[in-house]
């Protein structure tokens, strides 16, 4: 399936990507998270891309690099391109899951009275230079392709899958363990807080069995026990909103 799915690929060079770059850095603030996936998009569909950041996530240490980016409230990006392109390319992905506000994250790091300001300066200091990365990048081949021999451009990809996998699981566990902290602050009737957190429970055997169809029925009793205990609760539809995304992605 991996294999059919890479040869069903794009591989018309950066046309699409820049583009998609483009639109990014030049529209408002508020239409940039539909900006964001279009251009994850663009990378997925793409062959050579897909395995240019492969290879850039190869072994890269996300959680450290961003952290080692972040100074005095500022944010700098690595100056070695291939971390660059790395760094940007998962924050993205974050934003896109809803694991990172874009709002806080631009509020943190660019601040500036009026968001599109901000937003301003995150796609010159960010966006503009990942875009000239990838170029250089895309445009010596060389540069990535150092995926050890023994694993081979197809075990690359599957490595990075899995990490990307691990991530979005550990996340959807998270989500499950915040509803279970609201069920227990809120649901005053025991046989309900019960049923609730026996639907809770459910996915969560289904997220660590792998299996995807008991992660479906799994899911869809937790989305009707939300609809029914919790209505409209903010917080709650946050949770839910990012549940669902896992879901979605640990099911593909």
């Amino acid at each position: 399936m991996r294999r059919n799915y890479l040869e069903s690929m794009k591989s018309d060079g950066l046309g699409e990507f820049l583009s998609a770059c483009e639109s990014l850095k030049n529209c408002k603030y508020v239409l940039a998270e539909s900006k964001i996936t279009a251009l994850l998009k663009s990378i997925a569909d793409n062959k050579q891309l897909y395995s240019m950041f492969a290879s850039s996530l190869y072994g890269f240490d996300y959680n450290r690099t961003f952290s080692a980016c972040v100074n005095n409230g500022s944010f700098v990006l690595p100056a070695d391109p291939k971390k660059a392109v790395a760094l940007v390319f998962r924050i993205l992905l974050d934003i896109d899951s809803g694991k990172i506000e874009l709002r806080n994250f631009l509020e943190a790091y660019f601040y500036s009275p009026m968001i599109n300001e901000s937003y301003a300066r995150f796609c010159l200091e960010i966006i503009t230079p990942f875009r000239m990365y990838c170029c250089n990048l895309f445009s010596n081949p060389e540069s990535f392709n150092e995926i050890p021999l023994n694993i081979g451009a197809e075990g690359a990809y599957e490595q990075v899958s899995g990490k990307l996998r691990s991530d979005v699981k550990a996340d959807a566990l998270d989500c499950i363990a915040a509803l279970e902290d609201v069920a227990d602050s809120t649901i005053t009737v025991a046989i309900e807080l019960a049923e609730f957190s026996a639907c809770l429970n459910g996915l969560t055997r289904a997220i660590e069995s792998n299996d995807n169809q008991s992660i479906i029925s799994a899911f869809l009793g937790v989305k009707y026990a939300i609809a029914y205990f919790f209505k409209s609760t903010q917080t709650v539809a946050e949770i839910y909103k990012k549940l669902e995304y896992d879901v979605k992605q640990l099911t593909k």
